[in-house]
């Protein structure tokens, strides 16, 4: 019996009824625990079952932490199952599933009260009674009960025998007709007596049948007649909830006063019977009773959350009597909770009866009574019960619900009512509704001391957004969360000076000492405030403790606990860790003075005191019970490390690695370590500890260790100060790979030249022998940092470690690699050698590989623009072969065996980057194959090639496991008709080999292709499924497939069927007969996790015979038969949903679609399997638990399909409109005819946008989030839904909107009611086809002020914007291995696509997919033609701004601020014309500014220039120029620049992206036009792109300060007029203009070099007006103009400002010289001497 067979066995027996059975189960439990390894198997494993044993096993444990029994079992218990929990480790909460809350429902009947009481609590509270009173108890209120209910001893057959005479005796008296209406009420009571004890499990029958015949009694007591509330903090919660529970029913009434009073007995000794009955109490009272009753309830609600809210309790929040207390909050939260559910599910129905009533709809009355009403109630009293309810929730402020909650740890549960109270008084943040909220800053700081409690920082930069002004407390928690430490401590020691003796303030500051690991200036800090501040000394040495054992003062430690022990002030906002740390401390110092029982005793009471805190929390959810896991885990350890020390003191016992034990510990210590939570306050104690452990042994390797993992910690948290902290520590500890570590970090602060040299350095420490010759060359070359003199050699032991070299040595290659900072050949050489020190490491190969691919890319793109040909589109071999022989440079296509051998080695070493490089591998051979097969075959090198990749792709048909291929199956499949017949022949065979090792998923996979329409894809999917019949070893196979094909036949059938007219159902066992009784079968349930692989621990001797754990941890369940009846949805298609049931005996929903091509849906979901492959390696995405919801897509044709039903979704419509009839706000006959209305009422009248805010959003407010309030009822899975749906939601946007997603309406776009998960359905809409309707799409995806509302108060702020960028990086960095999955769409071409080829007997690549894919479409461009112009400096101009983008794109702030130069293609003819390619939706800025002007009335066609004319004649020599432009002409016309955004971008996000891209193209234009000396700036030759808001310069004939030499000199550096500032936004030229000019010219002088080579070829082909004297030489002239234009290029580029009619200056820093032009560009003593036709106005 493996482990986790009897973990699930000891979950059952810690659910057992019995207290002696539960406690004997946990202390075996404990046993089984010790067994370390199998239990690390277990937590670690990635499968469903594992996560759903272990899930199960820690609820169990949580629940046996709060049991109630009072007796030394039931304490003995708590301590058992908190060791267990101790022992398992504080596991990850992602790996833990949280099990769904039941919403509370109040029960129908009585009777249904009854049997819930009897059948879950009753029966088990009298099995379980540890005493006689108990079970006395239990059994008269199970007797009273069934008395109720009519239940007789009649009902069971063994009770009947023995009151045979008591029978006929009743029966005689039924006989007497003189009681004819007492026989009829009998027999009345008899039959419902009846209905309940068939109810009853035959289990629970036996336990209460006795209860028929007993005669206990209820003894009579006085009312309880107490006044007030009952409620006192030091009240225990067991005292508390019976005398409540006494007096609640004193104040019953009705038929249930009778039912309460029978159950008074048990609720004194039952807790869960007491918790279950309140909510009924108080509802019966609240309902039913008197005004006193409902005042009694609220003042007895508020009596508990006040003492909890209160200033006072925050001093005892730590101590015993709040621990009791925290069950008590929790028993009203709960009670709150289940009258909040009441009361929505009474409205709902409510509205749902109104809404019959108005639609007249007759035949669903008696649906609706029997809904949940009871017939005899009329809706006028229903009405009044839930006002009543309504009121008594209305009286407890939110405010004190969220401060309690709050100081009870509960804050998820704090952010719920806070956030609902904030949403009530200032709404929310959404920009989309109606009106935004706008909010008090108060309310903003309490919401992030909230969030920052809850550990989500996006969340925390959302509300930042919100405020109006930020205070210092706001600052310190952005700061603490983002650990900005020494920002924290500037703050508090500024605080300090305003406030000197603030307590608060002084803890704050030994607190951020503590995080920043200033240890020792904690410790001083700490003595000096005992000596300033004594009366509180209690607290400094509660904090001290804390500094005092990580460093390992003892003598300190034991000063710190005995003035901690003293009497003393405590400061109330200490932190709590600072109490366990005292513990922890305490226990230390018994393991020092070898005190045995003193270590247990303590140890014991530290669980003892994390027990309560541990239930109470453990009630909420597990992320709330974790920090006090933590602490469990630890004190485990602890008791690990004394049981080894054996009663000695860790000062005198040390071990050393070699101990079997010792090294034994440590082990299972790093295992335990690495499945717990990955954040910094969870792991922090825990490696504090076990530094401790290791300086006291003296293993400075250990200790350094630990500091390093601490510093990876806090690197990827942002903590960069404490990281750097950290990696000294470790340095001085002598941990390996320190500079690793270092280097890491340096690069993560935007270092990247520090991060590089410190790789470099300690690459260059290394022995010479080990790095290589060649590897040491590429280093030196471009040196970063100094060289050393010739390295020492290293000890042995260092030579032997070149895992670790070849590590840093890849890391270093990929930097280069990155930052571009080496040539070609050097990067080549230290990949080399990495693959050289570790010849079996997959990672150097496929980083090998990449690099190589990206040299291909580059070469290839070179090469096809050389000879102007489209991309990927090559018309001969003559033609590649000449466009390489112009620089001798080797065809792109000579990299390809290189690159393919790299990526095929790597995938033989291991496949952790198997989705990456299979896929790109594939992509590659069969681009060269189409190219080769079109046009080189007749090359005899492309030919070498070619047989060369045939080569190596035969080794890896024979080599790579076949479950490698698997992965790629629908990108081979999407071949078998390639253009190369040798290509054909090898893909499949590979195909061949997939469908016989997984016949069950690959035949999945075909089902389409075999049934395409296409002839030569149907036969070619026949002869791979035949050759696959034929060399199948086992029979099983050949039977598989003939049964296969006959289950599509029949789906494909059902698929089709019509079914009746008006028919919702299809009989399968009728109509589908045949399909019936093929039943059961041996093929796989086609369901996501059966058909996605599951990837093996990778073993180089795997061999396709190794098939188990490749999809799932268990057998994969079959079809073993199908449900006799199929839903017929509503919709156009009329699609069915059928029900196949399993061999695992799981029935599973599956949707059967005619008339939809699933090809798009299937390729979808691969594409969104392959993201969250992504998402997971990404450091970011991986901590936020980022993914798309995936489900199995089965193409059976191309018309028709299989779709894996989503589990518990509905649609984002009729949640909506659900929420909007409860609420009064939609009727669903009237509403959508009146909308309708209002559309073709406003059309044409009103802008679509105004009737949109001003018509329709007023009709219905934002109310999504209600959704999440009512479908999750805890509080922690309200807040954990919200976040999901966040970040799901966010996702798909950005996923959407790359692939060009649309039609995502409302029943598109599902959520899952168990987990708040946003799923997209239906993706026929794809590749911007929402763009081509009738009325287009132009949204990028659906952000409707619901969604927002979804969002929470801070809106798409925050968590959803953090999302979506970090989506958008992951996709940006893989664009590569994406789009190697998207181009299948290419070669298995859609249904809509391909009509015209479907004859067609070889693969055609789409045109139309060509578009979306690579742009090659064909569509008509216009070109300029221009005579007597030399378009040379422009063609030269064109070339420099290329190479400018290439270097932004290199540079991480310009590619993170996407800058760019638009170019457009500039062809030469002759020396005076040329062609020009025309780029499409730009206008000048001179005819844009005319046409606002004019429209205000400021410009007239006719008068205005000559008006100006006149005022520059008038004012010549009597003014000076800047003064007439300033006071006499700049008047005439104010800015107006701004006003053509507005204009032409309607949407306010376009409006921002436009602007934004206005002002990096500028700024970017700008410097580049500065450098370059380019003149004539003038309105007709700046453009702006009317889609994009992008700047254009055109026309470059006035280059290299040509300006300069004209009649009228042009001073200013660029054009900076006012119209220019004004479009920049109110900031003007300050911000993003002046920043991206700050950039621009850091790249310009970093690459200066490279620059120079390009403007070099101006001197050596001289343009016309400089040369005119050398046009008849026949020999290369340099021209000394051209000499002089290149001079003052290079002086612009070093700093120097020239060409603006001063002496050039001394060269100035980036920030100077961007500030200097600026400065120039603006003066108006510049502008004043421009051209008058400059229009230095406009």
């Amino acid at each position: 019996m493996t482990l986790k067979d009897q973990l699930r066995d000891v979950v059952e027996g810690l659910n057992h009824e019995n207290l002696n059975v539960r406690y004997t189960v946990a202390c075996e439990l404990s046993k089984l625990l010790k067994r370390r390894e199998e239990v690390t198997a277990v937590v670690t494993g990635e499968g469903d079952l594992d996560m759903d044993v272990l899930s199960s096993l820690i609820t169990s444990l949580l629940r046996g932490c709060a049991e109630e029994s009072r007796t030394s079992v039931g304490q003995r218990l708590k301590l058992v199952c908190a060791n267990c929990l101790g022992a398992l480790g504080a596991v990850d909460p992602a790996k833990v599933k949280g099990f769904p809350s039941q919403r509370f429902k109040i029960a129908c009947s009585d009777d249904d009260l009854i049997y819930e009481l009897i059948h879950k609590h009753l029966a088990r509270a009298f099995r379980a009674a540890p005493d006689t009173i108990i079970q006395d108890s239990a059994a008269l209120a199970i007797q009273e009960l069934l008395k109720i209910a009519g239940c007789e001893a009649s009902l069971d057959e063994n009770v009947a025998a023995s009151t045979s005479q008591m029978l006929k005796d009743r029966k005689s008296l039924k006989a007497s007709a003189s009681g004819a209406k007492r026989e009829d009420d009998c027999s009345e009571m008899t039959g419902r007596g009846q209905r309940l004890w068939d109810r009853f499990s035959n289990y629970v029958k036996e336990i209460i049948a006795p209860c028929l015949t007993s005669r206990f009694q209820l003894p009579n007591v006085a009312e309880f007649a107490s006044a007030g509330p009952i409620y006192r903090p030091s009240m225990s919660f067991r005292r508390w909830i019976f005398f409540w529970i006494k007096k609640l029913i004193v104040y019953a009434i009705g038929s249930r006063a009778s039912i309460f009073n029978a159950c008074r007995g048990i609720v004194r000794h039952d807790m869960q019977t007491a918790m279950y009955l309140l909510p009924y109490l108080v509802l019966n009272a609240v309902c039913h009773g008197t005004q006193e009753a409902r005042h009694g309830i609220t003042e007895e609600i508020l009596s508990v959350l006040e003492a909890a809210a209160s200033e006072k309790s925050t001093a005892t929040v730590q101590g015993i009597g709040f621990r009791q207390t925290e069950v008590c909050i929790q028993a009203v939260f709960t009670l709150l909770d289940n009258l909040g559910q009441w009361v929505d599910d009474i409205e709902q129905e409510l509205a749902l009866s109104q809404s019959l009533q108005s639609s007249s709809a007759k035949q669903h009355a008696s649906k609706l009574k029997d809904h949940s009403m009871s017939s005899s109630v009329d809706s006028d009293q229903v009405f009044m019960q839930c006002k009543y309810v309504s009121e008594l929730l209305a009286a407890i402020p939110k405010v004190t619900l969220a401060r309690a909650s709050f100081r009870c740890q509960a804050y998820a549960r704090s952010l719920l009512y806070f956030e609902s109270y904030v949403r009530e008084r200032s709404g929310s943040f959404n920009p989309a509704a109606e009106r935004s909220g706008i909010f008090e800053d108060g309310d903003v700081s309490f919401l992030m001391e909230i969030y920052s409690e809850l550990d989500e920082p996006d969340g925390l930069s959302g509300l930042a957004c919100l405020r109006k002004t930020n205070s210092l407390q706001d600052q310190l928690l952005i700061n603490k969360k983002a650990g900005n430490w020494a920002e924290v401590l500037t703050s508090c020691e500024q605080a300090l000076q305003m406030e000197p003796t603030s307590i608060q303030r002084h803890s704050d500051v030994l607190n951020c000492l503590l995080n920043m690991c200033h240890l020792q200036a904690m410790v001083t800090h700490v003595d000096g405030l005992i000596s300033r501040i004594p009366h509180y000394k209690k607290t400094w040495c509660t904090q001290g403790v804390q500094a005092a054992w990580r460093l390992g003062r003892w003598d300190l430690m034991d000063e710190y606990i005995n003035g901690a022990d003293e009497e003393g002030l405590l400061c109330s906002s200490s932190e709590s860790n600072a109490f366990f740390d005292m513990d922890v401390s305490k226990i230390l110092q018994a393991m020092m003075k070898r005190d045995q029982f003193s270590v247990a005793e303590k140890i014991a009471l530290s669980k003892q005191a994390l027990i309560a805190p541990l239930a109470a929390a453990g009630m909420d959810s597990y992320m709330r019970a974790y920090p006090f896991i933590v602490k469990l885990h630890m004190l485990q350890e602890l008791e690990d490390f004394y049981s080894l020390l054996g009663g000695d003191s860790f000062l005198e016992k040390s071990f050393h690695l070699g101990e079997s034990g010792f090294s034994k510990m440590m082990e299972n210590w790093e295992s335990r370590l690495r499945f717990t939570q990955p954040s910094l306050w969870a792991r922090e104690p825990l490696l504090a500890f076990r530094r401790l452990v290791g300086s006291a042994s003296g293993l400075g390797a250990q200790v350094g260790s630990c500091w390093l993992q601490y510093a990876k910690l806090c690197r990827s948290a942002g903590h960069y100060e404490t990281a750097n902290r950290a990696i000294i520590e470790a340095k001085a500890c002598g941990a390996p790979n320190v500079h690793m570590e270092k280097a890491k970090l340096l690069w993560n602060t935007r270092r990247p030249d520090g991060a590089i040299a410190e790789l470099q350095q300690s690459l260059l420490n290394m022995p010479v022998e080990v790095i290589g010759s060649a590897a040491i060359s590429s280093i030196t070359s471009l040196s970063l940092v100094p060289l050393n003199p010739p390295p020492i050699l290293c000890d042995t032991q260092a030579l032997n470690e070149n895992r670790d070299i070849a590590k840093t040595l890849l890391l270093y290659s990929r930097w280069i690699h990155y930052t571009g900072q080496k040539q070609k050949e050097d990067v080549i050489s230290l990949y080399s050698r990495v693959k050289e020190l570790q010849p079996k490491w997959e990672k150097g190969y496929f980083y090998m590989a990449k690099y190589c691919d990206e040299v291909l890319i580059d070469a290839r793109k070179r090469q096809e623009e050389n000879i102007e040909l489209g991309p990927r589109m090559i018309s001969s071999a003559s033609t590649v072969v000449a466009s390489t022989s112009l620089n001798n440079e080797k065809c792109w296509w000579s990299y390809l065996p290189d690159v393919l051998l790299f990526y095929a080695k790597g995938l033989h070493r291991g496949h952790k980057n198997l989705f990456q490089a299979l896929p790109r591998l594939l992509t590659l051979w069969f681009d060269f194959g189409s190219i080769y097969e079109r046009s080189g075959s007749l090359n005899k090198d492309m030919k070498n090639v070619h047989g060369k990749l045939l080569s190596i792709m035969r080794g890896c048909s024979k080599d790579l496991p076949t479950y490698q291929w698997l992965t790629v199956l629908p990108q081979l499949v999407s071949r078998i008709c390639h253009q190369n017949e040798e290509i054909v022949r090898l893909v499949k065979l590979i195909i061949t080999s997939v469908v016989r090792q997984y016949p069950q998923q690959a035949l999945w996979i075909m089902a389409a292709v075999s049934k395409s329409t296409v002839p030569s894809r149907r036969e070619a999917a026949s002869e791979i499924i035949q050759a696959a019949r034929r060399r199948s070893t086992q029979g099983g196979s050949n039977a598989l497939i003939v049964q296969f094909a006959t289950l599509i036949d029949h789906l494909i059938r059902l698929c089709f069927h019509a079914g009746q007219s008006k028919g919702k159902t299809i009989n399968i066992s009728t109509e589908f007969s045949a399909l019936k009784r093929m039943m059961p079968l041996e093929i796989l349930m086609p369901t996501q996790q059966s058909l996605t692989v599951n990837l093996p621990t990778y073993d180089s001797t795997l061999t396709d015979s190794f098939v188990s754990n490749i999809f799932s941890t268990t057998d994969l369940p079959t079809i073993s038969g199908i449900a006799d009846e199929a839903e017929i949805l509503s919709s156009l298609q009329r699609p069915k949903k059928i029900f196949l049931l399993g061999s695992d005996g799981i029935e599973r929903p599956f949707l059967c679609k005619p008339k939809d091509d699933l090809r798009k849906d299937a390729r979808m979901m691969e594409f969104n399997a392959m993201i969250n492959r992504l998402l997971s390696k990404c450091p970011e995405s991986r901590r936020r638990k980022l993914y798309l919801r995936t489900f199995a897509v089965i193409p059976l044709t191309e018309d028709c399909g299989m779709v894996e039903w989503v589990p518990h979704t509905r649609g984002l419509r009729p949640i909506l409109q659900d929420i909007y009839v409860s609420c009064g706000k939609f009727d669903r006959q009237k509403t959508n005819p009146q909308i309708k209305r209002i559309y073709d009422q406003c059309q044409g009248k009103m802008p679509e946008d105004e009737m949109l805010k001003n018509k329709i959003l007023p009709m219905f407010p934002p109310a999504f989030h209600r959704w999440f309030l009512n479908t999750f009822s805890e509080p922690a899975a309200w807040f954990r839904a919200r976040v999901a749906y966040a970040h799901t939601t966010a996702v798909w946007s950005m996923v959407g909107h790359i692939v060009g997603l649309g039609d995502r309406h409302g029943e598109n776009i599902l959520f899952e009611s168990t987990t708040g998960d946003c799923v997209h359905v239906d993706f026929s809409c794809l590749f911007d086809k929402g763009l081509q309707l009738e009325k287009p799409e132009l949204v990028p995806f659906r952000l409707t002020q619901n969604m927002i509302d979804g969002l929470g108060i801070t809106g798409y702020e925050g968590i959803f914007l953090r999302v979506c960028e970090i989506t958008l990086s992951v996709l940006r960095v893989h664009r590569e291995t994406l789009m190697s999955v998207l181009e299948t769409f290419i070669h298995d071409p859609l249904v809509e696509w391909t009509k015209s080829h479907k004859s067609s007997g070889v693969e055609v690549q789409n045109p139309h997919a060509q578009i979306f894919l690579l742009g090659s479409d064909g569509i008509e461009r216009p070109f300029l033609c221009k005579p007597k112009d030399d378009l040379r400096k422009d063609a030269r101009m064109m070339e420099f701004n290329a190479m400018i983008n290439r270097l932004l794109s290199k540079c991480p702030e310009s590619r993170r601020r996407k800058l760019y130069l638009r170019t457009f293609a500039v062809i030469p003819l002759t020396e005076d014309c040329g062609m020009v390619e025309w780029v499409p939706h730009t206008r000048g800025l001179r005819p844009i500014l005319q046409d606002i002007y004019v429209s205000c009335g400021k410009f007239d066609r006719q008068k205005t220039n000559p008006q100006i004319k006149r005022i520059y004649d008038q004012c010549q020599g009597k003014m000076p120029e800047d003064e007439m432009l300033k006071n006499k002409i700049l008047p005439m016309f104010p800015p107006a620049f701004h006003r053509w955004f507005l204009n032409t971008f309607s949407e306010p996000a376009a409006w921002f992206r436009a602007r934004v891209a206005y002002a990096h193209t500028t700024a970017v234009w700008s410097m580049v036009g500065h450098i370059v000396g380019l003149g004539d700036r003038h309105g007709e030759n700046i453009l702006f792109e009317s889609t994009t808001g992008d700047c254009v310069h055109v026309d470059f004939s006035c280059l290299f300060d040509k300006g300069l030499q004209l009649e009228k000199p042009e001073l200013v550096p660029f054009r900076l007029t006012q119209n220019m500032i004004d479009g920049l936004g109110i900031t003007g030229y300050e911000g993003i203009f002046l920043r991206v000019c700050e950039i621009t010219l850091s790249v310009l002088r970093v690459h200066r070099e490279t620059l120079m080579s390009v403007l070099e070829t101006f001197i050596h082909d001289p343009l016309v007006e400089w040369t005119k004297s050398h046009k008849s030489s026949g020999v290369e002239v340099q021209n000394p103009h051209a000499q002089r234009a290149i001079n003052n290029i290079e002086a612009r580029l070093q700093g120097v400002v020239v060409g603006v009619g001063a002496a050039p200056s001394l060269p100035l820093a980036v920030e100077g010289q961007a500030r200097r032009l600026i400065a120039e560009a603006v003066s108006h003593k510049n502008l004043g001497k421009m051209y008058i036709w400059w229009m230095p106005w406009f």
